[in-house]
């Protein structure tokens, strides 16, 4: 009878540390970051879901504080030729000022591919 109370409680265990498992780390490579137009909107995406994945995969966890950060800044990108450069500028500065936040030397090198990527959506020209 004893072993079935350990292993209930070896499975609670397990599921506790599946549910405290961070976010895996988005694959990025030089080759997909640098090869996109970042005027375009899938390229934006990408940028801002490599971001957000970076940031949650260091984080441990999804943040909707952060997440919201990237939806107005595709917002802002989607509608550039509307409100112009300055808003999308705007929009993805509070985005760089988490990441520059959350650096340290161990992730360091991922969270600068995420600023790498924010540069890029900021700072491409808008059609």
């Amino acid at each position: 009878m004893g072993s079935v109370v350990a292993l209930d409680a070896f499975r609670k265990n397990l599921e506790a540390d599946r549910a405290k498992a961070s976010p895996p780390r988005p694959e990025v490579s030089g080759a997909a970051v640098w090869g996109r137009d970042y005027r375009e909107v899938e390229a934006i995406v990408y940028g801002l879901l490599q971001a957000r994945g970076l940031v949650a995969h260091h984080e441990g966890a999804h943040d909707a504080g952060f997440d919201h950060l990237c939806m107005n800044a595709l917002d802002a990108a989607y509608r550039v030729a509307d409100l112009g450069p300055p808003h999308l500028k705007q929009a993805v500065a509070p985005l760089k000022r988490w990441i520059l936040d959350a650096i340290t030397e161990d992730n360091k090198r991922d969270l600068s591919w995420a600023l790498v990527l924010l540069d890029l959506i900021e700072k491409s020209p808008s059609r």
